[in-house]
């Protein structure tokens, strides 16, 4: 029952962070076209419209088109397959840590997860990674617990799970909660359980549940299915770009390191005190829980970091098992139970910083508010963060609830973490929360969708479908505005190349990019008759709506 209300609350919250603001660059925008094909009635092996056909198995579209049926094609209706997902990820966490460590424990494992940056963007993502997270750490915890209990139960919710997180993702759904426990087993030199038969039916089960999806798509689309889904989407991830691997998302192998420090800030500024406190392990013997979730996530970061493509949100299944081992040093040092003195003196450093840093950003846009931005800055402000200057300022010229909102209660909880510091530790880490708070509740509540506003291509796209006669086709240079195809309730056909004279002829009209316009030949611009420009709402400038003119006319 706790479990649930975490569950709740944490669906309440992730709600409120502008669920239904426009999207602008979010990853899974671009394959939305797939829940227009689910909803025309190809369900086993839908394509992106525009693109090819989709990339992992379709759960997540499946689940998405059910919402869209339900609550219309809206931002909401596209986020709640990942924004649910993720509530349940923090309640699997909370339960988790609860059972084997305590509430206290529970209680800042789930809230250091859901009050980091990297996993509420990731569940505001309309796209499969929050979806595949929660398959993922609900197959590790119920498989931890069949390997203690080898209750039935676990082992058939272990076998689940997997054979959901296959259907989500493909591979990950089984390599992941494999290599967790083939990476615990082995520490623990517990070898032999690898051969039990319950482990093995577990993974064959779960496996053969992903594998019906590929089946069937094998049925459908034959060879042309196995080379984009496994040679393309998988075998090339992993080998060298001399031999045909992948070159997206190329990054070296501490890639993640980074990635992980800066998408938990604050609480990867506890960490020290969670490898201090699993080095005093060796005198001390850790409970199996933690063993298990450290193993748990070193085996996700190895998988992840040999990839050669490492797409930033593909480490998010790593995070849950990182918020126990957090949740369980909060609670260490906290607690009754004594923590040597380096874990204590290192908490209150963690939290001192947090502190420091909120308290400067705080009084940094005080000034900011005041004296406005200098002139005579030492570099260049990306194109994007001055815009993110503009809207902070507007909001603040207004007395804006949130900003204010955020100022105060950063430094209030700048105030708690220093009361904290004389022999209150608990009261630290209450006031890092607030400020993890007031500031996960400003970026996506407050400044988020005011950025999405302004950067949104949804009120062309509607301008668009006003101009054009309902029976006149539309067709798109390039496939790169994937906010365009999301908010055209009709079909926009994307083409690579466009010539006046071109047989057949060109749909009569055309969506491009100014710049890229400019760039075409002077007599293929000669057949084209602006209608409508959009706003340039990004760094690619404005967009336009083009009628061709026949050659005759």
């Amino acid at each position: 029952m706790e479990s649930t209300g975490v569950f709740a609350g944490a669906l309440a919250i992730l709600l409120t962070l502008g669920a239904s603001a426009p999207f602008t660059k979010e990853l899974g925008v671009c394959e939305s076209g797939a829940v227009r094909d689910v909803l025309a009635g190809n369900i086993i092996l839908p394509h992106f419209i525009p693109g090819p056909m989709v990339h992992v198995p379709p759960l997540y579209w499946w689940t998405t088109a059910i919402m869209v049926h339900l609550f219309g094609w809206t931002e909401i209706a596209f986020r709640l397959p990942a924004l649910a997902p993720a509530a349940a990820t923090c309640a699997i966490v909370y339960g988790w840590a609860t059972n084997r460590l305590g509430r206290e424990a529970g209680f800042w494992g789930a809230a250091s997860l859901l009050f980091c940056h990297f996993f509420i963007d990731a569940a505001r993502q309309p796209r499969m990674d929050s979806m595949l997270a929660m398959f993922v750490t609900g197959a590790i915890v119920a498989l931890e617990d069949a390997l203690a209990s080898r209750r039935r139960s676990s082992w058939i919710g272990a076998t689940l799970l997997i054979g959901a997180g296959c259907l989500t993702k493909g591979i990950l759904g089984i390599a992941l909660p494999g290599g967790s426990v083939a990476l615990y087993l082995l520490l623990r030199k517990r070898f032999f359980e690898v051969f039990w038969l319950d482990l093995i039916a577990t993974f064959t089960i779960g496996l053969a549940i992903g594998l019906s999806w590929y089946v069937a798509g094998y049925e459908i689309a034959g060879h042309k299915f196995l080379e984009w889904q496994v040679g393309m989407n998988l075998w090339t991830r992993f080998i060298p770009a001399s031999a045909g691997g992948a070159n997206y998302c190329v990054h070296p192998f501490w890639y993640f390191v980074p990635q992980i420090l800066v998408g938990l800030l604050p609480w990867s500024l506890y960490f020290p005190v969670v490898l201090v406190l699993l080095w005093r392990g060796n005198q001390i013997r850790l409970p199996e829980s933690i063993v298990y979730a450290g193993a748990s996530f070193v085996a996700m970061f190895l998988f992840f970091s040999l990839s050669r493509g490492k797409c930033q949100v593909y480490i998010l299944p790593a995070f849950p098992p990182l918020a126990m081992l957090i949740g369980w040093a909060v609670s260490a040092v906290c607690g009754e139970e004594s923590a040597p003195p380096w874990a204590t003196r290192l908490f209150s450093a963690a939290s001192i910083v947090t502190a420091i840093g909120a308290t400067a950003m705080a009084l940094g846009s005080i000034a900011l508010i005041h004296y406005g931005l200098p002139s005579n800055l030492p570099f260049a402000l990306h194109s994007t963060d001055q815009r993110l200057i503009d809207i902070f300022l507007s909001l603040a010229s207004t007395r804006h609830y949130g900003v204010l909102n955020w100022i105060v209660l950063s430094i209030l909880g700048s105030l708690v973490v220093l009361r904290g510091t004389w022999r209150f530790p608990a009261m630290q880490v209450v006031g890092v929360l607030i400020i993890a708070l007031v500031g996960t509740r400003f970026w996506f509540r407050v400044m988020n969708p005011a950025l999405a506003e302004h950067e949104t291509l949804k009120r062309f796209a509607q301008e668009v479908m006003d101009v054009v006669p309902a029976n006149a086709s539309i067709a798109h240079l390039g496939i790169e505005d994937c906010g365009l195809y999301f908010y055209s309730p009709r079909p926009i056909e994307p083409i690579s190349r466009f010539s006046c004279n071109a047989q057949p002829p060109p749909p009569p009209y055309l969506l491009i990019r100014k710049q890229r316009f400019d760039a075409l030949p002077a007599d293929q611009r000669a057949c084209l008759t602006t209608m409508l420009i959009s706003e340039p709402v990004d760094g690619q400038g404005p967009r336009l709506l083009l009628q061709l003119t026949p050659p005759n006319q």
